[in-house]
């Protein structure tokens, strides 16, 4: 019988599980034989409780040499399943797609596989673990079993060695009689003069006055960088996002963990709808702070790679170029942006709302692009403009 077993947490080469939990007792089954078989995995179950689940996930993303993605119904459906193959794509990992049945994937889900690894799909648990260690992107650097014995096996390897070389040292000492001298003296030492020495004096080198010293280099860490933001708004932004004071270190690492941003110009902030007062007498959406002020850089916001809404209402915003990272965005606000050009707008996988009233955009043909996009909302002063006959989006007029 299948039983849950602890995830994988190590520097080894595991693989990430990628699966809807409706699905749990089916991949259980198949995990489980690839667990028997000394493969290193990686599931959800090893997220602690209370601890943070977006973070989790990209910890885990980041380290493992490759994804397992069981395909069903369900898991296409899955907003999780479908950020985390959106990640592993940016990544550049390796994905393998077994299906669990005969799932009909829509054009986005096959844009996002296309170039995946392919597995037959089966009934049998057995035959679909066989089918996920046969594959050729597994390898063995996956099986636990000559990995993390490798280490052992060359510290035995040294020590047998410098035993041999020991032992062939003092058969040597023994044979030559050496060995009993050092043991128990010589009883009728020879005294020898002792040879002249003949030493040739070493020319010193001179130094040269000019020469600076090769500094020794300091360890690089990868994600360590500290970041300076490039307006005060984002500064403040971010900082109350991470909850750090103006005298703490911002680093890189920590830009993904920030999920939501709002940013409002100069525009009457009763014409913004949903802003409300909030315990500081500041104004919040959708219970996040919202900064007042001019954000027009977004260079470091295109770092912040778990961002999911971003608000740049009223902004002097032209490129939006920067925001190719953002793979789970999934809601957008450019109202009131005047110098806006969607045709700089990546192809984003999991944007889902657009919202542009008085942007004074007339041609929505970039949002083809979109995959995912369901919602564009624009503004009577807007209108007429172009929408393409193929498009998949609604379009909601709003005052």
């Amino acid at each position: 019988m299948s039983t849950y077993f602890k995830p994988y947490e190590g520097k080894r080469p595991y693989l990430f599980i990628s699966y809807s939990h409706r699905d749990s007792k089916t991949v259980l089954d198949t995990i489980s034989i690839l667990h028997a078989r000394k493969l290193r995995l990686w599931y959800d179950e090893g997220i602690p409780a209370g601890s943070d689940w977006p973070k989790n996930i990209e910890m885990h993303m980041q380290s493992c040499s490759a994804v397992l993605f069981f395909l069903s119904e369900t898991s296409l459906l899955s907003d999780n399943c479908r950020s985390e193959i959106v990640t592993a794509r940016a990544l550049n990992k390796p994905v393998l797609v077994i299906p669990l049945s005969d799932a009909t994937p829509d054009a986005a889900w096959n844009k996002l596989l296309s170039g995946c690894t392919q597995l037959p799909c089966s009934s049998d648990p057995t035959e679909r673990a066989e089918a996920v260690i046969g594959c050729k992107d597994i390898g063995r650097a996956f099986y636990r079993k000559w990995n993390e014995n490798f280490r052992f096996d060359i510290v035995a390897l040294v020590l047998t060695l410098l035993l041999f070389a020991a032992a062939a040292v003092g058969l040597y000492e023994l044979s030559t009689g050496r060995l009993d001298r050092v043991l128990y003296g010589d009883p009728t030492p020879v005294p020898t003069a002792a040879p002249t020495p003949r030493i040739t004096p070493t020319p010193t080198a001179t130094p040269d006055p000019t020469s600076t010293p090769v500094p020794t280099p300091t360890p690089y860490i990868p994600g360590f960088d500290t970041v300076t933001l490039p307006d005060t708004e984002q500064d403040r932004a971010v900082r109350s996002a991470l909850h750090k004071s103006d005298s703490d270190e911002i680093y890189l690492s920590e830009l993904a963990g920030i999920t939501e941003l709002y940013f409002c110009g100069s525009m009457p902030l009763n014409d913004l709808s949903g802003v409300a007062y909030d315990a500081e007498k500041g104004f919040a959406v959708n219970g996040a702070h919202v900064l007042i002020g001019s954000v027009s850089d977004l260079s470091r916001i295109g770092k912040m790679t778990y961002l999911k809404r971003l608000a740049l209402i009223w902004q002097p915003v032209s490129s939006l170029s920067d925001l190719e990272k953002l793979v789970v965005l999934e809601e957008l606000d450019l109202s009131g942006c005047p110098n806006v050009q969607l045709s700089t707008l990546p192809a984003l996988q999991s944007l889902a709302v657009l919202h542009l009233e008085h942007s004074g955009v007339k041609d929505l043909t970039p949002l083809l692009a979109l995959p995912a996009l369901k919602t564009v909302t624009v503004s009577a002063d807007m209108v007429p403009m172009h929408l393409p006959e193929s498009a998949q989006f609604d379009v909601v007029l709003v005052p």
